[in-house]
């Protein structure tokens, strides 16, 4: 996949930024636990998604701070989820490596979530008003996805647990950006897109089934409302939702490098 170099090198300056988090910490143990997902990092498909938006609506923004920061912020509540899924259930081995629960206790891990969501906060004050209330809303709703999920409704938990945060991706760039014309459709694309994740997620880990065929009509439509708003500036995320698809329907999402 072609990603264009504008979002590469601010994807690398996303990077730079979560690199010194937690960095201050006097705690060892807590320091380590707050930085082990930061230092073994995934594909931070959020901070990408929020990166390659921004990239369609007006390339020059990329170099805005509070655009890195909102993609950095993203990341540092999936981090939040993920230390918080490991204590919830009991993972000990992710990535391939040992957890933060499995190498400092539970405590300690929920702790460390404790602080990034300090953290976020920080970050989200710094962004504006309209993005703490926004973000307060996308944790409750991951919150309550958790929830579901401790109590085993997985299929319940799809539309909270993942896509809040990825629909965040799209809602962010439109809300730093003043384009609140394209907040509805554009927040539409990320649940979407974000229960795809969901539900790929699920069947490589448990080998649940899904019927993905409605699911992936629903994002082509959505990508063409978009279209129809920003014509073909919109060529680049095109481009990318369609490997997501393809992703997806080959079983990869999950597994497979972008």
């Amino acid at each position: 996949m072609e990603i264009p170099p504008e979002v590469l090198s601010a994807l690398g300056r996303v990077k730079e930024d979560m690199g010194r988090i937690g960095e201050s910490v006097q705690n060892p143990s807590l320091r380590a636990a707050i930085r082990h997902y930061i230092e073994t990092p995934g594909k931070m498909i959020r901070p990408l998604l929020l990166l390659l938006f921004t990239y369609v609506l007006d390339p020059e923004r990329l170099e805005d701070e509070r655009i890195i920061n909102a993609a950095a912020l993203l990341e540092v509540l999936h981090i939040v989820s993920l230390l918080q899924d490991d204590v919830a259930d009991g993972h000990d081995v992710r990535r391939g490596v040992k957890t933060p629960r499995a190498l400092y206790g539970d405590g300690m891990a929920i702790v460390a979530s404790d602080w990034l969501i300090a953290e976020a906060i920080e970050r989200a004050v710094s962004i504006s008003a309209d993005a703490v209330k926004y973000l307060a809303g996308v944790a409750k709703r991951l919150a309550e996805g958790q929830a579901l999920d401790v109590e085993g409704l997985r299929r319940e938990a799809a539309e909270l647990k993942t896509a809040p945060l990825i629909e965040a991706a799209f809602v962010m760039p439109t809300m730093i950006l003043r384009r609140r014309d394209l907040l509805r459709p554009a927040a539409a694309l990320g649940r979407l897109l974000g229960l795809l994740y969901q539900y790929s997620d699920d069947m490589a880990d448990e080998g649940a089934e899904r019927e993905m065929t409605p699911l992936i009509e629903e994002i082509r439509s959505s990508v063409k409302s978009l279209r129809k708003l920003l014509g073909d500036k919109i060529i680049p995320l095109e481009r990318f939702v369609e490997l997501v698809l393809k992703r997806a329907v080959d079983g990869t999402l999950t597994t497979a490098k972008l």
